[in-house]
């Protein structure tokens, strides 16, 4: 998907749908500030908007994907996440 139809249209819609929220934790997010997460994400995964879910950056961080192992320190070194986030990570269950 080019990055503009992704930046202004898709982002926001599924934002919008999620009703500014993270779907994991409940918390308000701003769309600037809203990570939007493919649930099945790699070669599975699609774009199609029942595949994408509004997070925060925390839940995103979190979340048991090794595609998001880039974010661990980053999110680490701005408090995002406790020294301990290994126990704090989530998983979808079926």
């Amino acid at each position: 998907m080019p990055k503009d139809i992704w930046f202004k249209k898709t982002r926001p819609l599924i934002w919008k749908r999620d009703g500014h929220k993270c779907t994991r934790c409940g918390k308000n997010v701003t769309l600037e500030e809203c990570h939007i997460d493919h649930i099945v994400s790699g070669k599975f995964g699609t774009n199609h908007h029942s595949n994408l879910r509004t997070l925060c950056r925390r839940c995103h961080v979190l979340r048991a994907d090794f595609r998001h192992q880039g974010m661990i320190s980053k999110a680490l070194k701005d408090g995002i996440i406790p020294p301990n986030w290994r126990e704090h990570v989530w998983e979808d269950l079926d």
